[in-house]
Order: structure tokens, then sequence, then C-alpha cells
């Protein structure tokens, strides 16, 4: 991949990368060169030449920034309330960056997958229970000063038995609590993932949860994916294999319905 770099453009990432995040320099680096860097492989160049990037969310995102999110979250979806964002700052902060965001202070839309959400006013606040409900509910109530053992904050992170990342996102749902962290994201930019159906990495990193990086398939798509070696540690590769899965998927479809 190095080698499609011209000695202009090395000398430019050297020059001109730090005190950037990523993705601002792959935009600039676009911009500039009328090219189409991916995120993945901006990053990968810019780690393989050990050169260092970020300027830390302290800095790119100042408490205006947060205050805007806070005031704005509510009734909208993710693809709105970053288009607001970028509209009101004059900033180009991708979807996953707001998401990010999101879980990283916890606020909540209120509207994500129909679920009822932290802040959103219930349908019975205000009404009081009758003698006879009270008396029949007292025994389960949870008391005031109760913290379970196993509480963790919505919002939390923690790693499965698979390796990879879970997120909390909701309280009293048992195991419905926590759900694989590229999904959420996945499902926050994009609507719910269909039955049969996963989201995966398309550079195999299981940590790289850029929208640019996942990917949805079918469980046949995926098998037939793995069948033919088609998983690749470059994103466009295994996008393009996954347009392979899905024509051979379709013909293996079309053999039996003949």
């Amino acid at each position: 991949m190095s080698k499609f770099y011209t000695e202009e453009m090395k000398k430019y990432i050297v020059d001109n990368c730090n005190g950037k995040t990523i993705e601002e320099f792959q935009n600039e680096f676009n911009s500039k060169f009328n090219t189409t860097i991916t995120y993945t492989a901006m990053k990968s160049y810019l780690s393989g030449h050990k050169l260092k990037v970020g300027r830390g969310n302290n800095k790119k995102y100042r408490k205006e920034h947060i205050e805007f999110l806070k005031e704005n979250v509510k009734g909208i979806t993710l693809k709105e309330l970053t288009e607001r964002f970028n509209s009101k700052f004059h900033m180009n902060i991708s979807q996953s960056a707001i998401s990010n965001l999101k879980v990283k202070y916890n606020l909540q839309s209120g509207i994500v997958g129909g679920q009822f959400e932290k802040g959103q006013t219930s349908w019975n606040k205000g009404k009081k229970m009758s003698p006879s409900q009270y008396k029949k509910s007292e025994p389960t109530m949870f008391k005031k000063g109760n913290i379970p053992a196993n509480a963790r904050a919505i919002g939390s992170e923690r790693v499965d038995k698979n390796g990879y990342i879970l997120i909390k996102i909701q309280d009293g749902h048992k195991n419905k609590n926590w759900v694989r962290k590229h999904r959420y994201l996945y499902e926050q930019a994009y609507g719910k993932v269909p039955k049969g159906h996963k989201v995966i990495f398309a550079d195999g990193d299981n940590r790289n949860f850029d929208l640019d990086n996942l990917i949805l398939v079918s469980d046949a798509e995926e098998l037939i994916m793995n069948r033919n070696n088609l998983f690749k540690e470059d994103t466009e590769l295994t996008k393009a294999g996954v347009v392979v899965a899905k024509l051979l998927d379709k013909v293996n479809k079309r053999k039996k319905d003949l």
C-alpha cells in the first residue's frame, strides 16, 4: 500500500499529521490530493511509520460541544444529531464518533430500538397506586438505597468469552442489558440488524468500531466467505469478498429453485 503514496504525499503526511485525529487528517489528505484513502488505510500507514496523531478528546471536544449534544440528543436519530452537530460547529465528525460520545456521557435519545430509556417520561408518572395495588406490589418493591452487587452503569463496557466488547444499554432486562458494541453502533447508524444477519469487521480487528469497518452480511454469506477464504485484513478486499459472497449466494438459491 505504501507504494501508492508519492514522495510529495509522504512529506505532506509527516509535516501535517501531528495534532489531528486520524479521521480529520484522512479527510484533509483526500481533499488535498483528490484521493479516497480509507480511515483504516490511513491508520495503518501512520502506525506503520510510527507517526503520532490525535490531540485527545479534551482538546477536540470542548465543553460547548458536549452541552450541545446534551441539549439536542432527545427525540432524534443518531444521523440527525450528527448532522446538527457538524452544521453547528462546522466540523466533519462521523456518526460513530458521536455515538461514542453518547455512550461516554450516557446521553439517551429515547428512541433507540423503540426502548424506554433513562430520562424519558413514563406513562404513569404522578399516578398513585390504589391500596390493593400497593399491598400486592410491596413485597417485590426495590427498597430505596439498595444497590445490586453486580450493578454497573449504563454505557459500561466489558469483554465477553469470545473476545468481543459488550456495552450496557439498559437495566432490568437481564441478559438483554448487554449487547455487542459493534452491533449496537451499527444499529444506531443504520437501524436494526435483520434476523439471520450479523455485523462483521471488514479488517478483522474487533476493536475497530469505525462505521466504514462494519459490514452487514447474512449467515449464508458469512459461511460462503469462510469457505472461500474471502475474509482479508484489508477492508476493501473484504468488502469485495462480500460482493462475491452475495453473488454466490444468489446462484446457490437459484439452483435450489430449479
